[in-house]
């Protein structure tokens, strides 16, 4: 059975525990839908929790998190050597939102928070021509996933390959190499959690933004395709 090592780099908020699962749960739910038959291992990350080799697991998920992946956190350094430390290896790392965000980092690349401000709600994404992978299958010319960020790549490292991009992000599903991917969205996310997020968060993202992510919240995501799409990048039988 394939060992999935998810490294959890945030907990949900104190609000919403009683509403939502934390994380790691989310993501068990959403790579059990595409019916994928894993072994989990969870990694808090935050709590300096890490693999202690690349061959620990089959592969590795990092998660979203609340902290900046600048932020001068010691857990957050302790992740980037790790994510070097998998360089060389056959092990495949999917980063999500931060995790993406850090894998950039720790390959050359930057990350800074927008001068375009919050991406939220459901977005579309348009990904790039001529794509020469078999994980992704047919091409898909346009996507919708949910988002939520601040923060984006703003360079990326050497030899890194643009999938996906919009107006808002340019750089949101970047693959860097051949054993590690990036997704700025939240693919493990449902429609409900985005709301609440808003609702939890009304003060800091109002006006125009959060009517527009709420009317988005009309659209039919494409959730279980980018999930697919990460169980086959991490070959996942």
């Amino acid at each position: 059975m394939y060992r999935l090592g998810l490294i959890a780099c945030d907990v949900v908020p104190d609000e919403l525990r009683d509403r939502f699962d934390d994380y790691p749960v989310m993501f068990e739910k959403a790579i059990g839908r595409t019916s994928a038959n894993v072994q989990w291992q969870i990694y808090r990350a935050y709590r300096e929790e890490l693999p202690n080799s690349a061959g620990e697991c089959d592969g590795y998920i990092t998660t979203g998190a609340r902290s900046a992946a600048f932020d001068a956190e010691p857990w957050i350094r302790s992740l980037e050597q790790f994510i070097v430390s998998l360089l060389g290896s056959d092990r495949p790392l999917v980063g999500v939102c931060f995790g993406h965000q850090v894998i950039a980092q720790a390959l050359g690349g930057k990350v800074a928070k927008s001068d375009r401000g919050w991406g939220i709600g459901l977005r579309h994404y348009r990904t790039a021509e001529n794509l020469d992978n078999d994980w992704m299958h047919t091409r898909v010319v346009e996507f919708t996933v949910p988002v939520c960020h601040q923060d984006q790549v703003i360079e990326l490292p050497r030899e890194a390959q643009i999938l996906a991009s919009s107006a808002h992000c340019e750089n949101f599903m970047v693959q860097f190499n051949n054993t590690m991917l990036g997704f700025q969205g939240h693919p493990e996310f449902d429609k409900d959690y985005v709301h609440t997020v808003l609702d939890l968060r009304e003060l800091t993202i109002n006006g125009a933004v959060r009517e527009a992510a709420l009317a988005s919240l009309q659209r039919v995501g494409d959730n279980a395709k980018i999930m697919q799409w990460i169980v086959n990048f991490l070959g996942i039988r």
